[in-house]
């Protein structure tokens, strides 16, 4: 009998119909459970922990011919799910100067880590997460990088010369770190870690937030068997999880809730309301009232 990475292969057939009607109701159970959009590889760990398919290479093509079909038909929403790894790119532009200068005012951002002891970036292991973290940690001026595996020496290199610039301010460097809880998956952290140390000489709190063996036991992750082809698999104990199994909202508040409790609230609240006044300033500058019905800046 072949095998696959995670034990003998099934044997394919295809799914009932009502296999499928079940399958569509935990999808769209899913994607209205989720605040923002997700990725279709979420979508596939999301329905792997359910229980609803296996985690397989079939399962999840099986998943994307489903999620066409039923797209087509109407059953799922087009805009249900995002895409990270492509995207466009276009100049910025504007109608007339009052929307840039508009755009100049509302976008104005103090830097609010500039009174904090830290550097903090959140670091996740794979696309299909990013939208979900970046979306918390930007709105605390907190940077995001997909390691997508491991990184490579050249974005370490870049992120170590950030790091040092950090450091030399007096700020302490601090990594967030997302990815899976799997022989590969905590050897990615801890290698990027040691090679930042090692390779670069920048010495980083690095702080694993999921996943984590505590979470697995309080969300009740589904687990799987480790890969039989991972070469670190050797001597593992125990079950593995993907970061994708996570529901976003609980990944929202693990990002949220590391964040603030590296905050000095006190400082924090201070510089905002310096931002706040800096951009009222901006306002009354930039964006003079209409005079006699006609625009003046």
């Amino acid at each position: 009998m072949k095998r696959t990475a995670y034990g003998p292969r099934p044997t394919a057939r295809r799914s009932t119909p009502f296999e499928l009607e079940k399958l569509l109701a935990d999808t769209l159970a899913i994607i209205d459970g989720s605040d923002d959009r997700i990725s279709i590889r979420h979508l596939f760990y999301r329905l792997v922990s359910r229980g609803s398919i296996p985690k397989t290479e079939t399962a999840y093509k099986g998943l994307r011919s489903h999620l066409t079909k039923w797209r087509r038909a109407c059953a799922v929403r087009w805009d249900s799910f995002t895409d990270n790894t492509r995207w466009h790119i276009k100049t910025r532009t504007f109608d007339d100067m009052r929307e840039a200068l508009d755009e100049t005012v509302s976008t104005y951002r103090r830097n609010m880590w500039a009174t904090q002891p830290f550097y903090v970036e959140a670091w996740v292991e794979k696309d299909a997460i990013a939208g979900m973290v970046s979306g918390v940690a930007d709105s605390f001026g907190v940077p995001t990088f997909v390691c997508r595996g491991n990184a490579s020496l050249t974005s370490l290199h870049n992120a170590a010369e950030t790091f040092k610039d950090a450091a030399e301010k007096g700020k302490r460097p601090l990594i967030l770190y997302l990815g899976d809880h799997d022989p590969s998956g905590l050897c990615i952290d801890k290698s990027a870690h040691t090679s930042l140390r090692d390779d670069f000489g920048v010495e980083v709190d690095f702080r694993r937030i999921a996943v984590t063996p505590a979470q697995i036991a309080d969300l009740s992750l589904q687990t799987r068997p480790v890969k039989l082809t991972d070469s670190r698999a050797r001597g593992w104990q125990g079950g593995c999880v993907e970061v994708d199994a996570i529901e976003p909202a609980t990944i929202k508040e693990l990002v949220r809730d590391a964040i603030t409790g590296l905050v000095d609230a006190v400082a924090w609240a201070s510089l905002r309301q310096v931002e706040e006044m800096e951009r009222e300033t901006l306002r009354a500058t930039l964006i003079q009232p209409e005079a006699d019905g006609e625009e003046a800046f």
